[in-house]
């Protein structure tokens, strides 16, 4: 049955300890809690599944809840989407760049820079989109019929890209507009997709209560909504990740076999995915849309700047007194703007990394194509990146957060974020090194490919490419606590009337570090890429030493300031 709950959750406890309440045996109520503290079988079985009361809130271990069985089909919906766009963007680089009789198997012949360009613009857009699909999903379609939208958008995306890449179309010259459209497509729908399916998938989990849970040991322990949307979006991600493996079958079939047989894959996904998102329509959970917040929102905004910049000042009280003037709104609209506000203040510095994250997806696997393959596509190993997020996520689950909250230490989102991006700026400084490895290196030294010495561009520099395996290992466990993180942040801490909208400004700074991307452009060329890699490396440095000074006391708690 599809309400049924699956597995028990405290299989893979995310606990937090706190101290046990002082209580009196001669009051009912400190004997009933002393009696669910040993774990008396009759009371157990009473209580388990009750809502739990104040007191054991505060004092229980906090735990995972079991997860419905809709969380996991919407979860398949949104990793089948995840698949076909790595499995579509995973050869696009060496699509663009290089032409099909050249070393490195191609179809167009533009250069690195001009592909490198494209492949920034394509993931750019995919971040800026989310905005207008999240606007359509909050105040007019609903998240579920936006997501239905954008997953057709994608399909017919996959579809044109796959046609167009067969060899007798390809002879027809339809290449060129087809991946041009194809990736106008893709854009657009994965953009969409990415906006809504996250709070989509948190929305199948609708129970709001902390309620009495039994562990295995028997003892009790209360569940935790905050804890149990973490554990969803860390299996989200972990799933995605999986699902990103796609790239390293993609990147065989584009070099043993042809592009068409690369892309047939990534179609097929979308097909699959697609599959429960129309069967269960009716099954879904449907948070209604509640009609547009932006036209309220822009003017509280300005009213809180007249008033010194204080949302307080935007207030109801405050405008018929100050003012004389009544507003379409009252204080809780203001107090879920003011900590929607926050939040995205919060995700304000992610564009610098997803500048430095979004170096896999272009100039790493060129990169990669200046060193010593022994046989493995240039753009293969960038699969270590999605493998290591697969290995220490359960590690992280299992092991770290347990660890930390047996000790009473709270791992909280700003502090994760902060080690994600530290762990970042290290990746960049060891893409640093390995470049100047390869300048080092002949026959080319810092012209890789570009002299009479490499036979035509057939022999590269003398470095073995699996010196880029720590750039991907430290960027996936980065991943594991700052993209996460920020799923997790801007769903929990985004009023009910605008999580799409928060969703996809969250977004929007991949969107920003793309567009970052693209500016530096002028450095991504022989023999400059040690300078580019060195400023990458101060600002991922810099971004995280701002964050942690910034906002090392925000954790999960709304300001009073924009």
């Amino acid at each position: 049955m599809l309400d049924d709950s699956i597995g028990p959750a405290d299989t893979l406890p995310i606990r937090i300890p706190h101290a046990p309440a002082k209580t009196t045996p001669s009051s009912p109520e400190g004997k009933a809690h002393t009696l669910e503290k040993v774990g008396s079988s009759k009371l157990t079985v009473q209580r388990s599944g009750q809502v739990a009361t104040e007191d054991e809130i505060r004092d229980f271990l906090h735990v995972v809840d079991n997860i419905p069985a809709l969380v996991w089909l919407a979860t398949l919906v949104g990793v089948a989407e995840r698949f076909t766009w790595y499995g579509n963007t995973g050869p696009l680089q060496n699509y663009l760049q290089h032409a099909p009789d050249s070393a490195i198997r191609g179809a167009l012949g533009l250069s690195q820079a001009t592909a490198s360009n494209i492949v920034s613009a394509v993931i750019a857009a995919s971040y800026f989109t989310p905005v207008p699909a999240a606007v359509l999903a909050d105040s007019w379609l609903g998240r579920y019929w936006t997501l239905v939208l954008c997953y057709s958008i994608v399909l017919a995306g996959s579809l044109i890209l796959f046609v167009t890449s067969l060899p007798s179309m390809m002879e027809r010259g339809t290449a060129e507009w087809g991946v041009y459209t194809a990736m106008v497509l893709l854009s657009l729908g994965s953009g969409g997709v990415k906006a809504v399916v996250s709070p989509f998938i948190a929305d199948q989990y609708a129970k709001r209560d902390s309620t009495i849970k039994v562990l295995k040991s028997g003892e009790l322990a209360v569940t935790d909504r905050e804890i149990t949307i973490q554990y969803i979006y860390n299996a989200y991600n972990w799933l995605v990740n999986i699902g990103g493996l796609s790239a390293l079958a993609i990147t065989l079939l584009e070099r043993y076999v042809s592009f068409w047989a690369a892309y047939l894959v990534p179609f097929c996904g979308i097909c699959l995915g697609a599959v429960p998102l129309f069967l269960w329509s009716n099954k879904f959970v449907r948070e209604p849309p509640v009609g547009t917040t932006i036209p309220h929102a822009t003017q509280a905004m300005t009213y809180a700047v007249k008033g010194g910049f204080r949302m307080d000042a935007a207030k109801p009280e405050f405008q018929q007194r100050e003012r004389e003037k009544t507003v379409p709104w009252d204080n809780r609209f203001i107090d879920e703007l003011k900590s929607g506000l926050h939040t995205c203040r919060i995700l304000l510095l992610f564009p610098i990394h997803w500048l430095c994250l979004n170096q896999t997806f272009n100039n790493l696997i060129s990169q990669a194509g200046t060193m010593v393959g022994s046989g493995v596509p240039n753009d293969t190993i960038k699969s270590l990146d999605p493998i290591s997020i697969i290995i220490f996520t359960p590690l992280v689950q299992r092991l770290l957060y347990p660890y930390l909250t047996r000790r009473r230490i709270r791992f909280q989102p700003i502090v994760r974020i902060t080690v994600g991006f530290a762990l970042l700026a290290v990746s960049m400084a060891v893409t640093t090194g390995v470049q100047k490895a390869i300048y080092s290196a002949g026959p080319c030294y810092n012209h890789p490919l570009d002299c009479p010495a490499s036979n035509g561009g057939q022999i590269p520099d003398q470095v073995s490419m699996f010196l880029q395996a720590p750039i991907y290992v430290l960027g996936g466990i980065a991943e594991i606590f700052c993209y996460v993180t920020g799923l997790e942040y801007s769903y929990n801490q985004a009023p009910r009337s605008m999580r799409s909208i928060v969703q996809a400004y969250w977004l929007s700074m991949a969107g920003f570090g793309s567009v970052l991307s693209i500016a530096l452009t002028p450095l991504a060329k022989d023999p400059d890429f040690v300078v580019m890699y060195v400023v990458l490396t101060g600002l991922m440095a810099a971004t995280t030493v701002i964050f942690w000074v910034f906002f090392r006391h925000s954790n999960n708690k709304a300001m009073d300031m924009i």
